[in-house]
């Protein structure tokens, strides 16, 4: 597998069993041109293929993958053994064999609610609705989906085109997590390869093109393509920053994991939960790291801003010369290229964007430690379709289970996920009761301090003022005069655009939240009601989620800039 740290670029794999061998050569080229025009594209990402390893299609897929050195994971519709019935000649059973053992993960979907391990051993209804199911997984858990098929619509449950369309519209909710009518619904693109079947020349295209289809809500194909391959830059540049910054996460992270999961408890993380500490951990620290930089650019702005207010005041008021007005001009002129520079290299949005990152993960690591299947991907700023897209396709990217048996049954709690039940009360729950009362006064005392300073320099300018209507006119007055309000101006600004009144709203709420939902899992454990701690926990987590965006929003609506007036 790659580097736990770097988010993949996830390509699903769905087609036919079956095409004429002349065919073959050019389909299997056709996928591994794909494969490298996306990781030219994308260079800092790696690639990682989802196949269920049906005969045809699946299997090129594959091949190709071993061949260029991408991993694959392998969803199976159901058990290898029964699976592979499915599969005619010992030549077929063996490949299969084959390429399940040089997966990076595979594990069996769960039967589908109805189904038994009888119903889906021979064909019918159960068996084809194990394959809607891992079609279903594979248009959920892919960014792109490659189709190799002949175009032509076909009703059958678990076909080719019922997972194109999946991709293209939406999954059924009896396949994913339950949504309201509002909710956007989750799809992605296309890569089509019209591929004739071995049964059947007929085609709806040209045979051996490529055709690349979008969701609709788009004005064009050209547009569609665009807002996708945003989302796929924006991965690839959190790698880039995960490659370029290795060093220095590396000596950050492991205080970065202990906070998130005290090390005295390492042993019970499973290779799942481990991964995720990791994405969260180099998260974590990039966002910490570019938020010092934001920082000191909103600082440095402002500051180049004060000086040439105080050069112009000494122009207009003290010394009428060249040096001075110059001075002045590229105080502004400072301004104006530490703006460009901070929006350049973006400073704000990855601080944002990754701080984002890592509190999605934190809700996913510990819903992943209790025992909870969901992916926080399909929980966080799902009603905005936007530029924050690609972190909610992060979060579901490393929410495919790499555990064979990662799709156990939720009705069954033993009593290890009970105990850890109980380090998730501890060391999450319990731990932001402690963080949002904390920041609520470490910012409050900010907010104090400010509007202290603020009072104080206005107040200074109207003693200033009046000093200079009593008094012999003084050019330091004058230069005060002015000064004084822009100081308390550039103040609010500071308060303005570090949202500090919005923080202690939101850190007031989650306090209170997290409090309540403390004296209430307590009151759970106590009973014994295994299950409902566990639901708790999931609503809990999508609430941490809902203040996450909501925090991620208000700061989107203050960007950085030069003060202006």
């Amino acid at each position: 597998m790659p580097s736990p740290s770097l988010l993949p670029l996830v390509i699903g794999f769905t087609g036919h069993r079956a095409f004429p061998g002349e065919d073959v050569a050019a389909i299997e080229q056709m996928v591994r041109q794909i494969y490298q025009d996306l990781r030219t594209k994308y260079p800092s990402t790696p690639i990682v293929l989802l196949t269920s390893l049906a005969e045809g299609a699946d299997r090129f897929g594959a091949h190709i993958a071993i061949e260029l050195g991408i991993d694959y994971i392998a969803p199976l519709p159901m058990k290898p053994e029964v699976y592979a019935t499915d599969f005619e000649t010992p030549e077929s059973r063996q490949e299969f064999q084959f390429l399940l053992s040089k997966a990076s993960r595979w594990f069996s979907l769960p039967l589908a609610e109805g189904a038994t391990d009888e119903s889906i051993s021979k064909p019918g209804y159960e068996r084809n609705l194990q394959y809607a199911q891992v079609g279903a997984y594979l248009a959920r858990y892919s960014q792109i989906l490659i189709a190799v098929w002949d175009g032509i619509p076909v009703e059958l449950l678990g076909g080719t085109s019922m997972v194109v369309n999946y991709k293209l519209q939406g999954i059924p909710e009896i396949f994913g997590p339950p949504q309201s009518p509002l909710d956007p619904v989750e799809t992605g693109p296309v890569y089509h390869i019209i591929a004739r079947r071995k049964d059947n020349p007929n085609v709806n295209g040209e045979p051996l093109t490529l055709k690349k289809y979008y969701p609709r809500g788009h004005n064009n194909l050209e547009e569609a393509e665009r807002s996708f391959e945003k989302i796929y830059e924006q991965m690839d540049s959190f790698n880039e920053d995960i490659l370029h910054h290795a060093k220095y996460i590396e000596e950050k992270k492991k205080q970065s994991g202990d906070y998130l999961f005290p090390p005295e408890h390492e042993h019970s993380l499973t290779e799942i939960l481990k991964t995720t500490r990791d994405y969260y951990t180099s998260a974590d620290v990039l966002a910490s790291y570019f938020q010092r930089f934001t920082y000191r650019t909103f600082i440095g702005i402002f500051s180049c801003v004060f000086a040439a207010a105080f050069f112009f005041d000494i122009y207009a008021h003290v010394w009428d010369d060249r040096i001075v007005l110059s001075s002045y001009l590229i105080s502004l002129v400072l301004a104006f290229l530490w703006y460009r520079a901070a929006k350049k290299k973006q400073y704000q949005t990855k601080y944002l964007d990754y701080r984002s990152l890592a509190e999605g993960l934190r809700v996913q690591f510990y819903w992943e430690y209790a025992g909870i299947r969901e992916s926080a991907g399909d929980y966080y700023l799902r009603k905005q379709k936007s530029e924050l897209d690609w972190i909610r396709y992060a979060l579901r990217t490393i929410a495919i289970p790499s555990e064979q048996n990662a799709f156990a049954p939720r009705e069954y709690i033993s009593e290890s996920q009970y105990e850890r039940l109980g380090l998730v009360l501890k060391h999450w729950v319990e731990d932001q009761v402690k963080y949002f009362p904390r920041a609520m006064k470490r910012d409050h005392k900010k907010l104090y301090k400010l509007e202290v300073l603020i009072n104080f320099f206005f107040a200074l300018g109207l003693a200033f003022a009046v000093l200079q209507l009593t008094t012999e006119p003084e050019h330091f007055l004058s230069v005060s005069i002015g000064l004084a309000p822009i100081v308390s101006a550039l103040l609010g600004g500071y308060i303005e655009r570090n949202a500090l009144l919005g923080h202690i709203k939101q850190y007031e709420r989650m306090s209170e939240l997290f409090r309540h939902a403390t004296d209430w899992l307590g009151k759970l454990m106590t009973e014994g009601k295994r299950h409902e701690v566990k639901e708790f926990l999931l609503e809990l987590g999508k609430e941490a989620l809902s203040e996450n965006g909501d925090w991620m929003l208000l700061h989107r609506e203050r960007p950085l800039e030069v003060p202006k007036g």
